[in-house]
């Protein structure tokens, strides 16, 4: 059995908000939306000084910055309140990747988990990024590895849970 791949970090509030902030350019569709609002409450605007179909202009300026706000708190908001109002990612993380089952330790938790509760994962210049559930991650700071564990480690990713997702 190879050795496991050790992982022992803090993870700062901006690395936290970094991280979060790429999953959710994978997982939603922020440019998208970002410009169907826009459009909507120029379109809304349009009509409201050209025509007269008032209702129907208020209701895609309305939706428009219903949208444009949902982004804005998603990409600006929402990262930041997750870090500040959850007391585990503040703690020292102390992991171990095995071929059999990750060790999961913290000052709270000590902990085995199957490699089965993950159903995809990222990586890039930064962090492992590994998606459990239908909006949990699991953030791992590349810094955190020592040389040469880095590879290991996507090598035991690709066996356990399958390619990086793009």
């Amino acid at each position: 059995m190879p050795d496991p791949v050790e992982a022992t970090f803090t993870i700062s509030r901006d690395e936290y908000i970094r991280a979060i902030r790429r999953y959710y350019k994978t997982k939603l569709q922020l440019k998208r939306d970002l410009v169907g609002s826009v459009v909507a409450i120029a379109v809304g605007i349009y009509l409201l000084w050209s025509t007269s179909m008032t209702g129907v202009a208020w209701l895609l300026v309305i939706a428009g910055a219903i949208l444009l706000i949902l982004v804005i708190y998603a990409v600006a908001l929402l990262p930041q309140l997750i870090y500040r109002y959850q007391p585990k990612l503040k703690s020292e993380y102390r992991l171990r990747f095995r071929d059999d089952a990750i060790g999961f330790q913290t000052d709270e938790i000590d902990s085995e988990l199957k490699w089965s509760i993950y159903h995809s994962w990222l990586r890039d210049d930064e962090f492992y990024i590994l998606y459990h559930g239908r909006r949990d991650v699991s953030v791992i700071p590349r810094r955190a590895l020592e040389d040469g564990a880095d590879e290991r480690l996507t090598d035991l990713l690709n066996q356990k849970i399958g390619p990086a997702i793009a």
